[in-house]
């Protein structure tokens, strides 16, 4: 059974948020992960940074998750960036290269600030 997940989202600018994601991050509750991003890019976020600092576990359901968020944001000329992964989530990203899908950063501040410049 996985552990509860807590999704957190904010509005950091025009077109930019940052997605949450606390907990597990599995085929239980990956959808709603989906949901939630699609909310944000529904609503005009073009640049989106997922905080998984206090994420503690993600399956292939929560990775294919993330990789069609960064499809669907690209056709808009954004991207999905990640932020404070913990060497346990970090390792599902390097085991399928994902890492070169997708631009990881130490913190959110440092994702944050790389999308305003």
């Amino acid at each position: 059974m996985s552990a509860q997940l807590k999704i957190d989202s904010r509005v950091e600018g025009e077109g930019l948020a940052v997605l949450a994601l606390t907990g597990e991050v599995d085929v239980a509750n990956a959808t709603q992960v989906r949901e939630a991003g699609l909310k944000l890019i529904s609503d005009g976020v073009r640049h989106l940074v997922v905080d998984l600092s206090q994420t503690e576990y993600i399956d292939t359901s929560g990775l294919g998750t993330l990789v069609g968020l960064q499809k669907r944001i690209r056709e808009s000329g954004g991207e999905v960036l990640l932020a404070a992964l913990q060497p346990r989530v970090r390792r599902p990203f390097e085991i399928t290269g994902l890492t070169n899908v997708f631009r990881l950063y130490d913190d959110v501040g440092s994702a944050l600030e790389e999308l305003r410049s």
